[in-house]
């Protein structure tokens, strides 16, 4: 009989929801609301307006990633990452630095911070490189995911791998 681990269904499930949440919501601000206020004159007073919900909302959703992220790769990863070799270590390099990067603007979009404010000036143009960061961290993680273990690495001992849960 198969068994489930259901930490690691819950830890997976507290990455992949927040993510869907803070990608999704910044390409639908991209794409359906600012073209749909824009039009109007009214996308910079529609901004202002769900700002504040949208840090409570974006600042929720980059914690549960940091955490989720970081338990899962230390939990559930780390081990069988030690086998992949180095496509898997500079993909996944990547990943985080976009993700870091995706997180910094998402934050400064939704701050109020006046040494940010040039780039709220720019919402197409900051919410697109979000959107195609997102993206390119979704088709990342997909690559990763089918990344096979190296078998052209030395062979370790078999007592330094870590549980894996």
């Amino acid at each position: 009989m198969q068994s489930i681990d259901w930490v690691a269904v819950l830890f997976r499930w507290l990455h992949v929801i927040p993510a869907i949440v803070l990608l999704g919501g910044t390409i639908f601000v991209r794409f359906a609301a600012l073209p749909a206020l824009g039009a109007s004159g009214q996308a910079a007073q529609w901004l202002g307006a769900v700002r504040k919900k949208w840090a409570m909302i974006s600042g929720l959703c980059i914690l549960l990633l940091l955490v989720s992220g970081l338990w899962n790769f230390m939990m559930y990863r780390l081990d069988e990452v030690r086998d992949t070799g180095p496509l898997y270590h500079a993909l996944f390099g990547v990943k985080v630095l976009l993700a870091l990067a995706v997180f910094f603007i998402v934050s400064v979009m939704s701050g109020t911070s006046a040494a940010f404010a040039p780039m709220r000036a720019k919402p197409a143009k900051m919410l697109t490189l979000a959107a195609g960061l997102g993206l390119a961290i979704v088709l990342i993680s997909g690559v990763l995911r089918g990344v096979k273990k190296d078998t052209s690495l030395p062979a370790r001992p078999a007592d330094t791998r870590l549980p894996t849960g």
